[in-house]
């Protein structure tokens, strides 16, 4: 066996344990940049530069939100929200996220979790309806809100998101201590790889960081 080969094989081990752990929870954290609005207060930036009149443009603010997904086979995750929330403005159409999927641990030794960075997407047409219909059979009470003649108006304004993951980190205690590994989704080596060890290469990482 090839160090290649060895390296694909971590990269589907630590796959299947991804999924398994994204498929047992529906609650996570979604993070993202952009804006202030809803009454939060960005400080000036760094200044307009050398000759450049007016104010320092704001800088943008972080901002995490507590959602329920369903997750698809490709590791993708689906959640509903309003549009005009902080999280869905800052997404606009597509915009670059971080997401953690972990629960309460009463003892350090067995803690687990997920880290995701990737893109998140407000859907439209057949990808919309595919991820809604997908939504609704993790969350089958999803489909007699929407029928509620109540909710219609409320709904209008709720989005289909969709976060696609480039880069995946599964801290897992159980494994010694601050056990972490990383999986690159994206095409090309991450360091510490071989040229054409494939596109999930395994990276071994130090710290829950």
């Amino acid at each position: 066996m090839t160090a290649g080969d060895s390296s694909g094989l971590e990269a589907v081990a630590l796959r299947t344990r991804v999924a398994e752990y994204l498929q047992a929870h529906h609650t996570m954290t979604l993070a993202t940049l952009g804006a202030a609005s809803d009454g939060a207060t960005a400080g000036p930036g760094p200044g307009p530069g050398p000759g450049v009149a007016g104010p320092a443009p704001p800088l943008a603010i972080p901002h995490a939100a507590s959602v329920f997904y369903a997750v698809d086979d490709r590791l993708r995750l689906v959640f509903l929200s309003k549009t005009s929330s902080l999280h869905g403005e800052h997404i606009g159409g597509s915009a670059p996220v971080a997401v953690t999927v972990a629960e309460s641990y009463d003892e350090w030794e067995k803690i687990q979790g997920v880290q995701i960075w990737g893109q998140a997407r407000l859907l439209k047409g057949a990808a919309k309806a595919g991820a809604l219909a997908l939504y609704i059979s993790r969350f089958p009470f999803v489909r007699d809100i929407i029928k509620r003649p109540s909710m219609a108006e409320l709904m209008r304004g709720v989005g289909v998101y969709r976060v696609e993951p480039e880069r995946v980190a599964f801290t897992d205690n159980l494994t010694g201590v601050f056990g972490r590994e990383v999986l690159d989704l994206r095409s090309g080596a991450a360091a510490g790889s071989p040229p054409g060890a494939g596109a999930e290469p395994v990276e071994k990482a130090a710290g829950n960081g």
